[in-house]
Protein backbone atom coordinates (compact mmCIF):
# COMPACT_ATOMS: atom_id res chain seq x y z
CA UNK A 1 0.00 0.00 0.00
CA UNK A 2 0.72 3.15 -1.19
CA UNK A 3 2.30 6.19 2.02
CA UNK A 4 1.73 9.65 1.70
CA UNK A 5 5.47 9.97 0.37
CA UNK A 6 5.06 7.94 -2.57
CA UNK A 7 4.18 10.60 -4.93
CA UNK A 8 6.79 13.51 -3.73
CA UNK A 9 9.65 14.04 -5.85
CA UNK A 10 13.20 14.06 -3.87
CA UNK A 11 12.87 17.59 -2.24
CA UNK A 12 9.45 17.47 -1.22
CA UNK A 13 10.11 13.86 0.10
CA UNK A 14 12.42 15.13 2.68
CA UNK A 15 10.81 17.87 3.42
CA UNK A 16 7.67 16.39 4.36
CA UNK A 17 9.81 13.74 6.51
CA UNK A 18 11.61 16.52 8.40
CA UNK A 19 8.87 18.50 8.79
CA UNK A 20 6.72 15.23 10.35
CA UNK A 21 9.22 15.18 12.61
CA UNK A 22 9.57 19.06 13.46
CA UNK A 23 13.55 19.04 12.85
CA UNK A 24 14.30 23.00 11.32
CA UNK A 25 16.15 23.20 8.85
CA UNK A 26 18.63 25.36 10.69
CA UNK A 27 19.82 22.32 12.44
CA UNK A 28 19.60 20.22 9.29
CA UNK A 29 22.18 22.81 8.42
CA UNK A 30 24.36 22.49 11.22
CA UNK A 31 24.43 18.36 11.48
CA UNK A 32 25.18 18.35 7.76
CA UNK A 33 27.23 21.49 7.03
CA UNK A 34 25.37 21.98 4.40
CA UNK A 35 24.36 25.40 3.47
CA UNK A 36 21.10 26.92 4.07
CA UNK A 37 20.35 28.26 0.59
CA UNK A 38 21.50 25.21 -0.77
CA UNK A 39 18.89 23.20 1.63
CA UNK A 40 16.23 25.00 0.46
CA UNK A 41 16.95 24.45 -3.11
CA UNK A 42 17.06 20.74 -2.21
CA UNK A 43 13.78 20.92 -1.16
CA UNK A 44 12.41 23.61 -3.72
CA UNK A 45 13.65 21.30 -6.43
CA UNK A 46 15.56 24.03 -7.66
CA UNK A 47 17.22 21.72 -10.60
CA UNK A 48 19.03 25.58 -12.15
CA UNK A 49 20.53 26.18 -8.80
CA UNK A 50 21.83 22.82 -7.51
CA UNK A 51 25.65 21.90 -7.97
CA UNK A 52 27.06 19.12 -10.29
CA UNK A 53 24.90 15.48 -9.98
CA UNK A 54 27.98 14.04 -8.07
CA UNK A 55 27.47 16.47 -4.84
CA UNK A 56 23.68 16.59 -5.42
CA UNK A 57 23.66 12.72 -4.37
CA UNK A 58 26.09 13.38 -1.42
CA UNK A 59 24.02 16.21 -0.34
CA UNK A 60 20.22 14.53 -0.47
CA UNK A 61 22.41 11.32 1.79
CA UNK A 62 23.39 13.53 4.15
CA UNK A 63 20.21 15.44 4.56
CA UNK A 64 18.02 11.87 5.11
CA UNK A 65 20.78 10.72 7.66
CA UNK A 66 20.08 14.00 9.48
CA UNK A 67 15.97 13.61 9.24
CA UNK A 68 15.78 10.10 9.47
CA UNK A 69 14.85 9.59 6.05
CA UNK A 70 16.34 6.90 3.25
CA UNK A 71 18.91 8.20 1.26
CA UNK A 72 18.57 5.72 -1.42
CA UNK A 73 15.35 6.09 -1.53
CA UNK A 74 16.03 9.83 -1.87
CA UNK A 75 18.87 9.72 -5.05
CA UNK A 76 16.69 7.79 -6.57
CA UNK A 77 13.64 10.18 -6.74
CA UNK A 78 16.35 12.97 -7.53
CA UNK A 79 17.32 10.78 -10.75
CA UNK A 80 14.27 10.07 -11.81
CA UNK A 81 13.39 13.94 -11.82
CA UNK A 82 16.30 14.79 -13.62
CA UNK A 83 15.69 12.21 -16.25
CA UNK A 84 12.93 14.14 -17.25
CA UNK A 85 14.45 17.70 -16.66
CA UNK A 86 17.11 16.24 -19.69
CA UNK A 87 14.40 14.51 -21.74
CA UNK A 88 12.59 17.99 -21.55
CA UNK A 89 15.51 19.76 -22.10
CA UNK A 90 16.66 17.94 -25.34
CA UNK A 91 13.38 18.02 -26.45
CA UNK A 92 12.78 22.10 -26.28
CA UNK A 93 16.07 22.19 -27.97
CA UNK A 94 14.35 20.06 -30.70
CA UNK A 95 11.91 21.68 -30.98
CA UNK A 96 13.24 25.54 -30.68
CA UNK A 97 15.74 24.84 -33.93
CA UNK A 98 12.08 25.03 -35.68
CA UNK A 99 11.55 28.22 -34.38
CA UNK A 100 13.04 30.52 -37.46
CA UNK A 101 10.43 28.74 -40.08
CA UNK A 102 7.60 29.30 -37.64
CA UNK A 103 8.52 32.89 -36.79
CA UNK A 104 9.13 33.39 -40.49
CA UNK A 105 5.96 31.60 -41.73
CA UNK A 106 4.51 34.31 -39.28
CA UNK A 107 6.03 37.48 -40.47
CA UNK A 108 5.20 36.87 -43.86
CA UNK A 109 1.44 36.16 -42.68
CA UNK A 110 1.56 39.78 -40.88
CA UNK A 111 2.84 41.15 -44.13
CA UNK A 112 0.75 40.06 -45.96
CA UNK A 113 -2.31 41.11 -43.75
CA UNK A 114 -0.76 44.37 -43.51
CA UNK A 115 -0.87 44.58 -47.40
CA UNK A 116 -3.72 43.80 -47.43
CA UNK A 117 -5.27 46.55 -45.05
CA UNK A 118 -3.14 49.15 -46.79
CA UNK A 119 -4.92 48.33 -50.51
CA UNK A 120 -8.17 48.46 -49.34
CA UNK A 121 -7.75 51.60 -47.23
CA UNK A 122 -6.38 53.46 -50.47
CA UNK A 123 -9.13 51.98 -52.58
CA UNK A 124 -11.67 53.00 -50.51
CA UNK A 125 -10.00 56.83 -50.20
CA UNK A 126 -10.01 57.00 -54.30
CA UNK A 127 -13.20 55.68 -54.58
CA UNK A 128 -14.63 58.67 -52.16
CA UNK A 129 -12.43 61.28 -54.01
CA UNK A 130 -13.56 60.73 -57.27
CA UNK A 131 -15.09 63.60 -58.62
CA UNK A 132 -19.02 64.01 -58.51
CA UNK A 133 -20.65 63.36 -62.13
CA UNK A 134 -24.02 64.33 -61.42
CA UNK A 135 -27.82 63.39 -61.54
CA UNK A 136 -30.23 64.04 -64.41
CA UNK A 137 -31.78 67.51 -63.71
CA UNK A 138 -35.27 66.87 -61.07
CA UNK A 139 -33.53 63.27 -60.42
CA UNK A 140 -33.40 62.28 -56.82
CA UNK A 141 -30.59 60.19 -55.79
CA UNK A 142 -31.46 56.76 -54.24
CA UNK A 143 -31.68 57.32 -50.33
CA UNK A 144 -28.32 56.20 -48.92
CA UNK A 145 -29.33 53.19 -46.22
CA UNK A 146 -27.77 54.04 -42.89
CA UNK A 147 -25.00 51.85 -41.34
CA UNK A 148 -28.16 51.46 -38.57
CA UNK A 149 -30.94 49.92 -41.19
CA UNK A 150 -27.82 47.67 -42.28
CA UNK A 151 -26.87 46.09 -39.22
CA UNK A 152 -30.62 45.52 -38.50
CA UNK A 153 -30.90 43.41 -41.65
CA UNK A 154 -27.64 41.48 -40.98
CA UNK A 155 -28.78 41.22 -36.91
CA UNK A 156 -32.55 39.45 -38.53
CA UNK A 157 -30.55 37.24 -40.96
CA UNK A 158 -28.20 36.48 -38.39
CA UNK A 159 -31.63 36.10 -35.80
CA UNK A 160 -33.09 33.55 -38.61
CA UNK A 161 -30.38 30.55 -37.81
CA UNK A 162 -29.23 29.95 -40.95
CA UNK A 163 -26.20 32.27 -41.76
CA UNK A 164 -25.11 33.13 -38.41
CA UNK A 165 -21.30 32.34 -37.47
CA UNK A 166 -20.72 29.21 -34.80
CA UNK A 167 -19.33 30.64 -31.92
CA UNK A 168 -15.52 29.30 -31.68
CA UNK A 169 -15.71 25.66 -30.78
CA UNK A 170 -13.83 24.69 -27.11
CA UNK A 171 -11.18 21.65 -27.96
CA UNK A 172 -11.44 19.48 -24.58
CA UNK A 173 -8.33 17.28 -24.23
CA UNK A 174 -8.76 14.20 -22.15
CA UNK A 175 -5.56 12.37 -20.69
CA UNK A 176 -5.56 9.06 -19.05
CA UNK A 177 -2.68 7.66 -17.27
CA UNK A 178 -2.45 3.88 -18.01
CA UNK A 179 1.79 4.34 -16.89
CA UNK A 180 3.55 6.03 -14.97
CA UNK A 181 4.56 9.21 -17.41
CA UNK A 182 5.35 12.96 -17.32
CA UNK A 183 3.86 15.59 -20.03
CA UNK A 184 3.97 18.80 -20.80
CA UNK A 185 1.47 20.94 -22.86
CA UNK A 186 1.22 23.95 -24.65
CA UNK A 187 -2.41 25.35 -24.98
CA UNK A 188 -2.86 27.66 -27.27
CA UNK A 189 0.80 28.93 -28.04
CA UNK A 190 0.71 30.34 -24.93
CA UNK A 191 0.86 28.43 -21.75
CA UNK A 192 2.85 25.96 -21.06
CA UNK A 193 2.69 23.18 -18.05
CA UNK A 194 4.04 20.13 -16.81
CA UNK A 195 2.90 17.61 -15.22
CA UNK A 196 4.02 14.28 -13.34
CA UNK A 197 1.25 11.61 -13.71
CA UNK A 198 0.85 7.69 -12.14
CA UNK A 199 -1.53 4.76 -13.45
CA UNK A 200 -5.02 5.72 -13.40
CA UNK A 201 -4.57 9.99 -13.06
CA UNK A 202 -7.07 11.76 -15.51
CA UNK A 203 -6.57 15.12 -17.18
CA UNK A 204 -9.22 17.11 -18.45
CA UNK A 205 -7.27 21.02 -20.66
CA UNK A 206 -9.43 23.58 -22.49
CA UNK A 207 -8.02 25.12 -25.46
CA UNK A 208 -9.70 27.46 -28.36
CA UNK A 209 -7.23 27.05 -31.33
CA UNK A 210 -4.84 23.67 -30.06
CA UNK A 211 -2.08 21.88 -28.28
CA UNK A 212 1.62 21.19 -28.37
CA UNK A 213 1.87 17.85 -26.44
CA UNK A 214 5.80 16.50 -24.92
CA UNK A 215 4.84 13.19 -23.87
CA UNK A 216 7.44 11.21 -21.50
CA UNK A 217 5.48 7.96 -22.48
CA UNK A 218 4.22 7.00 -25.55
CA UNK A 219 2.09 4.07 -24.86
CA UNK A 220 1.58 5.82 -21.06
CA UNK A 221 -1.28 7.69 -21.97
CA UNK A 222 -4.56 7.38 -23.64
CA UNK A 223 -5.87 10.34 -24.96
CA UNK A 224 -9.21 12.14 -26.70
CA UNK A 225 -10.09 15.28 -28.17
CA UNK A 226 -13.31 15.95 -28.00
CA UNK A 227 -14.40 12.41 -27.02
CA UNK A 228 -12.82 11.84 -29.80
CA UNK A 229 -9.74 8.94 -29.63
CA UNK A 230 -6.30 10.65 -31.08
CA UNK A 231 -3.53 7.91 -32.08
CA UNK A 232 -0.04 8.79 -31.07
CA UNK A 233 2.99 7.80 -32.47
CA UNK A 234 5.82 5.92 -31.01
CA UNK A 235 6.21 2.88 -28.12
CA UNK A 236 5.95 2.18 -24.53
CA UNK A 237 8.62 4.73 -22.82
CA UNK A 238 9.29 6.79 -25.87
CA UNK A 239 9.39 10.01 -25.71
CA UNK A 240 7.05 11.52 -28.62
CA UNK A 241 6.18 15.16 -29.61
CA UNK A 242 2.08 15.88 -31.27
CA UNK A 243 0.59 18.65 -32.12
CA UNK A 244 -3.56 18.79 -32.12
CA UNK A 245 -5.94 19.29 -33.53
Amino acid sequence: MKSDHDSLSFGRYLQAIRLGKKISLEKVSAETRIGLATLLMIEQENMDGLPAEVFVKGFLRSFADAVGADGDEAVRRYESRLNIVQKIAVSEDFIGKSDPRMWWKLFLSFALFAGIIVVSIFGITLFHNQPDTGMPHGQKAPAATSPAADDQKHQEVDSDGKTARPAAEILLLKVTALEDTWLKVIIDEKDSSEYNLTSGDHLELEATSGYNLLIGNSGGVKITLNDKPVSLPGKSGEVVTINLP
